[in-house]
């Protein structure tokens, strides 16, 4: 075999497992359909949290917590660690804390996730290309082949490993190697050809995001919050949200479903009566979109040779720590294989104990998360956050614990809620059914 490991798709997960096994000696190459490898085309949130929902020892849906080691000076190397699985990663760029988390209605009453207080900091945005390229600098480094600018067709394994196609600017080519790991995210070509896909349930209708990536956003917290809307009548779908960029900017956007226009939505929040105000002042700097599909998650996330990790297994994302989190353990249990050792069976079951989208109370969460604005009027909305004010937490969670403040002054919206949570119980525990 010419390779050792063949690995599709270069963000954080498969950076991570090209840089682990080059590390340890591997032959390794690491293809990425992208021609700047490092570079964010995507909309993407680019925040760290506290915690990633990832655990090698807890029960179900775990948290692992993610510590930060702050630099300071002109020259600041910053370090992502994973103090449970051992391992950390160098950051350059710039940090900036989140200190809140807040709700909007339609009209501005808000719910807390966090406390308002400045007094803890729940996580951090950072510059996901800074991020990206230090850990593609690192892999060549240590030996990884990158062949950028490569688009990962499909794999097909064989008696004594792997055959991935590819199809780059002289083009395609078969790629043959003794494993391989897909990591080419939630629209996964690799994934499709194994026909894991066969199997998964689709969740919601194909979903679109967009976002706008501003200076001069006047927002209440706006210098040191995350802040998402809830206003159906923008959105029937999921919130629109409001999160830091670069050194003192913002991006606003949101996620649709089916032939709603994400972009229209944005605007349609920037003029809103109740947050005008805040975009009076604003310049645009880029635009990002991107779509895909909301799948159940791959439970075994091993097919012969083929190890699929971070967003290709998931139905959503693994967050970057985790899926740094899931490249670097796919090769821990890849070299056991290697080595006549059973390192597949370990990794899933890291990965089936390690994510919350492998335990039924995900689903619970989630069907209650975008099933709201889809059930409430604008005006509803209003009222629940009103009645919510000043508990802490996610408002949809907080309206499915607390529907007894809402039934004597509004009995039929109350009813309209019940009967909705009884129902999603019921599909929950079927689309649960069969697995461990």
């Amino acid at each position: 075999m010419k390779y050792d490991l063949i690995v599709v798709g270069g963000g954080p997960g498969g950076l991570v497992a090209a840089k682990t096994a080059a590390e340890n000696g591997l032959k390794v190459v690491l293809a990425e359909r992208k021609k700047d490898v490092a570079k964010v085309e995507r909309t993407c949130g680019e925040m760290i949290g506290r915690y990633v929902k990832a655990t090698p020892t807890g029960n179900g849906a775990g948290e692992m917590e993610i510590k930060m080691e702050i630099g300071f000076g002109l020259e600041a190397k910053h370090r992502i660690l994973l103090p449970e699985l051992g391992i950390s990663f160098d950051y350059k760029g710039p940090l900036r804390p989140y200190y809140n988390y807040i709700h909007f209605s339609p009209s501005g009453y808000q719910i807390g996730r966090y406390p308002f207080d400045h007094d803890e900091i729940w996580g951090f945005h950072y510059s996901k290309d800074v991020f990206l390229a230090d850990l593609l600098a690192s892999a060549k480094n240590a030996g990884a082949e990158v062949l950028a600018g490569t688009l990962g067709l499909g794999a097909e394994n064989t008696p004594n490993g792997v055959k991935v196609r590819v199809r780059g600017k002289s083009g395609e080519q078969t790629l043959e190697g003794r494993k391989a790991v897909a990591a080419d995210g939630v629209n996964s070509m690799i994934v499709e050809s194994l026909g894991l896909n066969k199997n998964r349930r689709v969740l919601s209708p194909p979903s679109k995001y967009f976002a706008y990536y501003m200076e001069g956003v006047e927002a209440d917290f706006g210098t040191d919050s995350f802040l998402s809307f809830a206003i159906p009548s923008i959105n029937p779908y999921t919130s629109l949200w409001i999160g830091l960029y670069g050194k003192n900017g913002n991006y606003v956007g949101t996620t649709v479903m089916g032939e709603s226009s994400p972009k229209e939505a944005v605007d349609k929040l920037m003029k809103l009566p109740a947050f005008a105000s805040w975009f009076r002042n604003t310049r645009v700097l880029k635009e990002t979109a991107g779509a895909g599909f909301v799948r159940t998650p791959i439970y075994e996330p091993v097919a012969g040779n083929v190890v699929i990790i971070g967003d290709a297994a998931a139905p959503i994302e693994t967050s970057i720590p985790g899926a740094g989190a899931c490249g670097y353990l796919a090769v821990k249990a890849i070299e056991k294989e290697l080595n006549g050792q059973k390192g597949y069976a370990e990794y899933i079951d890291w990965w089936q104990r390690a994510f919350p989208f492998n335990h039924p109370d995900y689903f619970r969460y989630v069907s209650r998360f975008f099933s709201l604005n889809k059930l409430c009027s604008d005006e509803e909305i209003d009222y629940l956050y009103k009645v919510m004010q000043g508990k802490a937490g996610v408002p949809s969670v907080l309206i499915a614990q607390n529907l007894e403040l809402i039934k004597d002054g509004r009995p039929k919206l109350y009813a309209k809620l019940k009967n909705q949570i009884d129902r999603q119980e019921m599909e929950v525990d079927k689309l649960w059914e069969g697995k461990k």
